[in-house]
């Protein structure tokens, strides 16, 4: 009984030896299959296809694109991050983007379809290509900055921009100079990391965002009071421009043409906004405003806050106040909360356009 059931024993433990070679050479079949798919999904593939870029192909780059060979172990460790996006350019072409900039174009070619273990249908593809993108180099930076505002790499002033563009919803802010635009540099063909520093317009340092190779300060100087507001604007008197626009808007502004020849000193000739006040005192509209009287005092509630300096000769401000009236015998209130914006033209602030505000937000160009 004894020898039976250690032949039993011998012949179970045989079998299942078997059993367990031929299930892990079916599991190691369908893992290498299954790994050949994975290895042919998309962004797999041109991830791999990165990583496994040579020294001696790197290096190649780096001499045709003029770059020095120093930047060697600086490149081989750019092409093993796993931080890369991919965009399609076109039907088999692929931009490889790391820190916000192409470093690489990866051109495949489809072999057909095929299936992995009979059940999973899907693109064959091979790369056919890897094309470097080192035309500014390999190390490089771009800042987007406002164009009165001063660049600093390596603590040295950079001067040159290679673009410039309004700031956007301000066309009518840019009659002459006095309005900045944002401006782009490139920082091109680097050997080395640099720091990068900007000072805004009275020479005090500001914090950039950073976004990889991309540094950029889109925000304006803000001020809360009129108070504070006058270092940069001085003894412009805001309040009586906004009152007198006010009483012009219900005919109610002392001068010619219901006003107009008082109000237009405020204003630059041939701009939308002179052109705007023009046409209300030259057109029929003005003569059906409604009969009315002012209060004592008529206005009331007046603010001016929340100033946006954009430098030395441009800035916007919040208008608040209530126009207190009697139209038929019974009390009307008119409010203005609006945008004022202002540059100066030869040495002295112009108005450049009302923005009405609603909710908080500016509603109307």
């Amino acid at each position: 009984m004894f020898k039976k059931l250690s032949l039993f024993k011998r012949s179970l433990l045989i079998y299942t030896l078997a059993l367990f070679f031929l299930a892990s050479i079916f599991l190691l079949f369908v893992y290498g299959n299954l790994k050949k798919y994975e290895n042919n999904l998309l962004e797999p593939l041109l991830l791999n296809t990165i990583h496994d870029l040579g020294k001696k192909e790197l290096q190649g780059h780096l001499e045709q694109a003029n770059q020095s060979t120093n930047l060697l172990t600086t490149y081989q460790e750019m092409t093993k991050r796993n931080d890369y996006t991919f965009v399609k350019t076109e039907d088999t072409n692929y931009d490889a983007y790391l820190d916000g900039r192409v470093l690489f174009t990866i051109k495949l070619k489809s072999l057909g379809e095929t299936s992995c273990l009979g059940l999973l249908q899907y693109e064959k593809l091979e790369v056919e290509e890897v094309l470097p993108h080192l035309e500014n180099g390999l190390i490089y930076y771009e800042v987007k900055i406002p164009s009165n505002y001063t660049l600093f790499v390596d603590g040295n002033i950079y001067e040159n921009y290679t673009k410039e563009e309004e700031l956007p919803n301000l066309g009518f802010m840019y009659y002459n100079d006095s309005m900045p635009k944002m401006v782009t540099y490139e920082i091109k063909n680097l050997e080395h990391p640099v720091a990068i520093e900007v000072k805004n317009f009275q020479g005090e340092k500001v914090e950039l965002k950073q976004n990889g190779i991309l540094y950029t300060y889109e925000e304006n100087l803000k001020v809360g009071t009129l108070e504070e507001a006058k270092t940069f604007i001085g003894d412009l008197d805001i309040e009586t421009i906004a009152k007198n626009w006010s009483l012009f808007l219900s005919k109610d502004l002392q001068g010619s043409n219901y006003g107009f020849q008082t109000f237009k000193k405020y204003l630059v000739e041939g701009t939308d906004m002179y052109k705007q006040a023009y046409n209300w005192a030259h057109n029929v509209d003005i003569t059906f405003t409604s009969k009315h009287t002012l209060k004592n005092p008529p206005f009331t509630n007046e603010r001016i806050e929340n100033f946006v300096i954009f430098g030395d000769s441009a800035f916007s401000c919040e208008v608040y106040l209530e126009k207190n009236m009697t139209v038929s015998g019974k009390t009307q209130i008119d409010t203005m909360h609006d945008t004022f914006s202002f540059i100066k033209v030869n040495g002295e602030w112009k108005l450049m356009n009302i923005m009405g505000i609603k909710d908080g937000e500016n509603t109307n160009e």
